[in-house]
């Protein structure tokens, strides 16, 4: 056991190392990029806040944004001499990581190291098994359970009574806790630790403000959708919601101290709960909170009625899952929508005078040439001011996982394959993974060519923020263009 005496510890995005940037932590589908627009990694920062307040020496470390490789986050590392390090790992880089923990134990053998993410939640006994290094794995949600674990190395006591681990037992054998309950009470957490993860690092480009934070209202999604990572393996499919006053309160608190203009829900689902947007509405509307936000969404849910309010309460813009053009692929994903509720909470979106934008996946399990044809046009006629289109990956934990392994359609040859830069790794029952390169590039192209969405986006710029929207979104899609192999 690791003695937890003057324990420091450090809660880490670890190095990625390598062409482009690594895109991993808060992110449902880690990939690299081209360009250093990095998500908030807003777990770690509920982490690091919920350590701080239990009397931690609590350290954030991006390793990512501070671009450091191996060597130097070890470095860092050993100069901080921590008692346990928290890191956050995924499919795509999970062979860096775990060549991260090697080197981080060899030069620290007393430190704790505990992986967590959907990945190592999915591989939890393996990892623990095979790599002697890996202390411990925090399966799902995973703040309370790292602060128990510190708590136990700092009293010196065994981790048996810690539900929802997996750990190395003082025999050497691999001890798999029961699972955690979930967190039903949101607000036990305090609010993000934003000291150590600074806010304007991490401004993505659909973000329209000069300072925009990321937060969330909600946690979990019950939809069944087969691809979705986070409700498979770390949110979980129960909905649990937040005090909107709460939510509202720490929106005026980031005005005040931060200065931010704008707030960004990364919500599983923001919009599910039609009684839980109202509410934060109405508190906005109420508190005469005045500033910009923008969400997820479903289209099945959306109404006129609450897409006024949400415009009344300042949502100026909303994200939704559109995921194919193709009645057959929709229903294949489990999505639970179609084309024709598509295209009316597009309608009622821009009625409302919300912009509106959404994502396709290309290549699923049941892709053919005729529904890849179906779901570009769909794009090009769908009158959205965006969209975004997104190779299948079918990530460990989730249902399509399981489907392309037990049909024999998955052709990645390592982990890596799965970061999005190496073109197609899965083939579908109609194309080979030879047909599917390039896909993604020929539907940008087709999208951001055609004449009526060339038209669309010049006729939606009523201000110099819109526009400098659309233009930080080329310049991303551009730069993804030039860093996909294929």
């Amino acid at each position: 056991m690791v003695s937890g005496d003057g324990m420091k510890v450090v809660v880490a995005n670890p190095p990625w190392p390598g062409k482009g940037y690594g895109a991993r932590s808060n992110v449902r589908w880690p990939h690299r990029r081209g360009d250093k627009k990095l998500p908030y990694p807003i777990y770690l920062a509920y982490a690091v806040a919920l350590l701080k307040r239990s009397s931690f020496d609590a350290k954030g470390v991006d390793a990512v944004f501070n671009e450091w490789d191996i060597g130097r986050f070890v470095r860092e590392m050993q100069s901080m001499k921590p008692g346990a390090v928290l890191l956050e790992v995924s499919t795509p880089s999970i062979d860096c990581d775990l060549e991260t923990a090697k080197r981080l134990k060899e030069i620290l053998p007393g430190t704790m190291l505990v992986f967590c993410g959907p990945h190592a939640t999915y591989f939890s006994e393996e990892i623990i098994r095979e790599h002697a290094f890996v202390d411990a794995v925090i399966r799902g949600e995973f703040e309370f359970a790292f602060k128990e674990i510190c708590e136990a190395l700092r009293e010196k006591r065994s981790f048996s009574g810690i539900k929802g681990i997996t750990y190395r037992d003082n025999a050497g054998g691999v001890k798999r806790a029961e699972d955690r309950p979930l967190l039903e009470d949101l607000d036990k957490l305090p609010w993000p630790d934003r000291e150590d993860f600074p806010i304007g690092r991490y401004q993505q480009a659909f973000y329209c403000g000069r300072k925009t934070a990321l937060m969330v209202s909600s946690r979990g999604c019950p939809f069944q959708c087969t691809y979705c990572l986070w409700p498979s393996t770390l949110t979980h499919r129960r909905y649990r919601i937040r005090d909107q006053k709460k939510v509202v309160d720490e929106i005026k608190f980031l005005i005040k101290k931060e200065g931010i203009d704008e707030v960004f829900f990364d919500d599983d689902e923001f919009i599910i709960n039609k009684k839980k947007v109202l509410d934060f509405c109405r508190e906005m509307i109420r508190r005469g909170i005045r500033i910009k936000w923008h969400c997820m969404g479903r289209v099945d849910i959306v109404d006129g009625e609450l897409l006024g309010m949400m415009k009344e309460a300042g949502c100026y813009q909303i994200f939704y899952g559109f995921e194919s053009g193709s009645e057959k692929i929709l229903k294949s994903l489990k999505k639970g929508i179609t084309k024709a509720q598509i295209r009316r909470a597009v309608g009622l979106t821009k009625k409302a005078g919300i912009v509106c934008g959404g994502s396709f996946i290309l290549g699923t399990p049941e892709e053919s040439w005729e529904t890849l044809k179906e779901t570009t046009g769909f794009a090009k006629s769908l009158g959205s001011d965006w969209v975004q289109f997104a190779l299948c990956s079918p990530f460990p934990g989730t249902p399509m996982y399981e489907e392309a392994k037990r049909s024999g359609l998955l052709e990645a040859s390592s982990w890596s394959d799965f970061d999005g830069s190496k073109g197609p790794i899965v083939r579908t029952k109609y194309l080979s993974r030879k047909d599917l390169e390039g896909v993604q590039r020929k539907a940008y192209l087709s999208y951001y060519t055609a004449p009526a969405v060339i038209w669309a986006n010049l006729r939606s710029v009523r201000s110099f923020r819109q526009a400098k929207r659309i233009a930080r979104g080329m310049r991303s899609v551009i730069s993804r263009l030039l860093y996909y192999d294929k």
